[in-house]
């Protein structure tokens, strides 16, 4: 069962969603529903957000990451921020 609820979005919100929804070929009341099932789920966890991004950049082929990660990561930025 769904209930009817009407909402005010200012102009931009409204193109950018009626752009987003044209794009994907869905209603925007789908979007907006997608929108707020992600809030409420993020809302309603009780642990730590930052525990959520464990395994989002895939495998590290290191065995030894979890001991070192604060010196991988390091390396890493100098070297993303080394001048080519």
């Amino acid at each position: 069962m769904m209930t009817r609820v009407q909402i005010l979005l200012p102009e931009d919100q409204d193109r950018r969603l009626e752009g987003l929804a044209a794009k994907r070929r869905e209603s925007k009341g789908k979007l907006i529903r997608r929108a707020l099932d992600l809030l409420l789920r993020t809302e309603s966890e009780e642990e730590e957000p930052l525990l959520s991004l464990i395994g989002q950049a895939g495998r590290s082929r290191r065995s030894d990451a979890s001991d070192r990660h604060d010196r991988i990561l390091a390396r890493a930025e100098r070297a993303r921020n080394r001048p080519r």
